[in-house]
């Protein structure tokens, strides 16, 4: 909860940004800058077609490559931070928390991530290996995040939410571009890209980017998580139109890091007493993606393929690999005035191989099945009825899966837009996701904790029982356009999931000396979650804009009456209650940028985590054309803090405080 120390933070903020907007306003009266600009951005990603963010009828935010930069971001996750509702958490310094409206964890399984429509939702752990999900952050066009239900056009595991990395065309980074970032735990970053064009119809570019990241401290404020990490990658991009109706899209990456880092493994030894040991990470990638897309009249179609191949090894624990086939054909069409009809299907197929590795004559992890094929056929058709044309708006639709796991499962989506006017929208949607088992949840064979009592054993069940976890969530929300330099943005939501996942205790018989149970993985879990966003924009000045946003999440978990489970419960405590954000930019000259970032995140009480407050700082300067520097500290309030506990094995770290220089050539 909020303390009077985070209060009185608060309140300095506040002040510092009432007598800096005194000092603006004397070179620089009020703007008349119109905020209805921004509803020429469009959206792809919850509609699955082009639409305003400001006429969505979901919980919708953008992150655009001018957000990016000004916040002093250096990865992906910590742009998220800027997004209300969108729970981020850095656990060392390769790992991330990332979640929408709740079940915050290492591994976030009711998330979907895209990077430019291609899922990087890894089947074997069922979330976001993060540190794997990289690019030159210049280019960056936009990051669309959706908080709220996806199943009805993006299929499962969208439950809370989505979030779809989207990259610029290759015409609109043409020339050189050479960034570099040194600081106290950025090593070093080094990025090279370069854009050209083949004709007049075909744009291409190149890219190589080098990052370097320094260990953090642990928990006892030492050195010794040796969370270290290292990563190159290369890609490429090339887009072209062929003439006026269609137009097609090839782009691909590969990449190659290294996570230095050690595990702490319970019971290696002795039941209770903690081995630590070297678990060096190394991980590899290559993915290709291909987009094809036609205009005629009122009908757009589409066709997009890709493949993705990544292996991850850490070292005395476990190796993967997996690959992965998408195909997608997708039709449009504006049927009437009053209809707007799409249709889509599509077809994927994972393989994996996963084994285990033995430390001092103990496997930890081991699966039933060294591979397991699977494959996911998929329909979905959806409408938009205008009841009333450019009033009221109708939009229904469902998405048909059959996976190998599961079988069939249906996701229907209801959602009533109404705009009384031009300032206004207001939204409502009932939805249904399903979260897919994982293959740990359908064919683990074991995994070995220790108690002081001897060994637990995490297995599941030889029926191969466990089905999806469902959430039926209901959505309301207003946009309104209070003057031409302010906007403001509300949602609530009040979400139920049933068959959620529990341990429960079993009965086989198995060969680990010193084991005291076995626990099950079944679904005989429940819970509620209801929170609301509040997001506010306002253009002070030509030169100062101030935007601030917050979120509150509950959760309340339950298990049926025949459970044991004791996992489930401490999921409320996992995410923070409240948070709160409060972004400047302002614009000092021509040549000179000033930024703030504050952030208030509650208590994690699971974790033993206090809340903290978070104000980052940055000042940019362009000297010249194409030259921008910058120097941007993180973490100022405090020397450390812990934001996260890590899933398995790993120790905890603590988020230090940091500065950087950055600088960016455009040629």
């Amino acid at each position: 909860m909020l303390n009077y120390k985070a209060c009185y933070i608060l309140s300095g903020v506040f002040c510092f940004l009432i007598l800096t907007s005194f000092a603006a306003r004397a070179d620089d009266a009020l703007s008349n800058l119109d905020l209805k600009d921004l509803g020429k951005i469009t959206i792809i990603t919850a509609a699955k077609k082009p639409e305003t963010p400001f006429k969505s009828s979901s919980s919708v935010s953008i992150i655009t490559q001018e957000d990016i930069y000004r916040s002093g971001a250096t990865s992906i996750p910590e742009a998220l931070r800027l997004v209300p509702g969108l729970n981020v958490a850095r656990i060392d310094s390769n790992k991330w928390a990332v979640s929408i409206r709740g079940f915050n964890r290492q591994y976030s399984n009711k998330l979907l991530v895209l990077f430019d429509g291609r899922s990087v939702y890894n089947p074997l752990v069922s979330g976001v290996f993060w540190d794997a999900q990289d690019t030159i952050l210049a280019d960056i066009d936009r990051i669309e995040v959706v908080r709220g239900p996806g199943g009805a056009l993006w299929g499962a595991n969208a439950v809370n939410g989505i979030i779809n990395i989207i990259t610029k065309k290759a015409q609109n980074t043409q020339g050189q571009h050479v960034s570099a970032l040194v600081g106290n735990y950025e090593d070093g970053t080094l990025a090279y890209r370069y854009g050209g064009q083949i004709n007049n119809d075909i744009y291409y570019r190149l890219f190589f980017k080098t990052s370097s990241k320094d260990e953090l401290p642990s928990l006892s404020g030492t050195s010794g998580n040796d969370d270290s990490s290292d990563q190159v990658r290369v890609g490429f991009r090339i887009d072209s139109s062929l003439h006026t109706h269609d137009k097609w899209s090839l782009w691909g990456n590969a990449y190659n890091g290294k996570n230095e880092q050690v595990l702490d493994y319970p019971g290696l030894i002795t039941p209770g007493v903690t081995a630590r040991v070297d678990g060096e990470e190394r991980y590899k990638g290559v993915n290709f993606q291909g987009l094809w897309e036609s205009k005629r009249n009122s009908r757009t179609q589409s066709f997009k393929s890709y493949i993705d191949y990544n292996q991850r090894e850490t070292r005395n624990l476990l190796h993967q690999k997996t690959f992965t086939f998408d195909t997608e054909y997708q039709s449009h069409n504006q049927t009437s005035i009053r209809n707007d009809f799409m249709y889509g299907l599509g077809y994927r197929f994972i393989w994996d191989e996963v084994s285990g590795q033995e430390i001092n004559g103990k496997t930890y992890l081991f699966y039933d099945l060294n591979n397991d094929p699977r494959s996911i056929f998929n329909i979905f058709v959806q409408n938009d009825y205008y009841v009333i044309p450019d009033t009221l708006k109708l939009t229904a639709g469902a998405k048909l899966e059959h996976n190998t796991y599961t079988g069939f499962e249906l996701q229907p989506n209801a959602r009533l837009a109404w705009y009384p006017n031009e300032n206004h929208t207001v939204w409502g949607a009932i939805s249904r996701a399903v979260r897919t088992p994982t293959r740990g949840e359908r064919g683990l064979s074991s995994i070995a904790l220790s108690t002081p009592g001897g060994f637990v054993r995490l297995s599941s069940d030889a029926e191969r029982s466990f089905a999806s976890e469902k959430l039926t969530a209901f959505e309301l929300g207003h946009r309104y356009k209070l003057s031409p330099q302010t906007t403001i943005d509300t949602s609530a939501f009040y979400n139920f999931y049933h068959d959620l996942r529990t341990f429960e205790p079993g009965t086989s018989a198995f060969n680990i000396p010193g084991t005291v149970s076995e626990l099950i993985a079944r679904n005989l879990g429940y819970a509620e979650t209801f929170g609301a966003e509040f997001e506010v924009k306002y253009a002070v000045t030509n030169s100062w804009s101030l935007i601030g946003n917050y979120s509150f999440t509950k959760l309340n978990m339950h298990i049926d009456d025949s459970s044991k489970d004791i996992t489930l419960a401490p999921e409320e405590d996992k995410t923070p209650q409240h948070n709160f954000t409060l972004l400047s930019r302002l614009n000092i000259t021509d040549k000179i940028q000033f930024d703030t970032n504050f952030k208030f995140v509650d208590q994690l009480e699971a974790f033993d985590i206090d809340e903290y407050s978070k104000l980052d700082m940055r000042i940019g300067w362009k000297p010249l054309q194409g030259v921008e520097v910058s120097l941007t500290g993180q973490n100022l309030l405090d020397s450390s803090h812990p934001e996260f506990q890590p899933f398995l094995f790993t120790p905890p770290a603590e988020v230090d405080r940091s500065v950087f220089v950055r600088l960016n050539l455009n040629l």
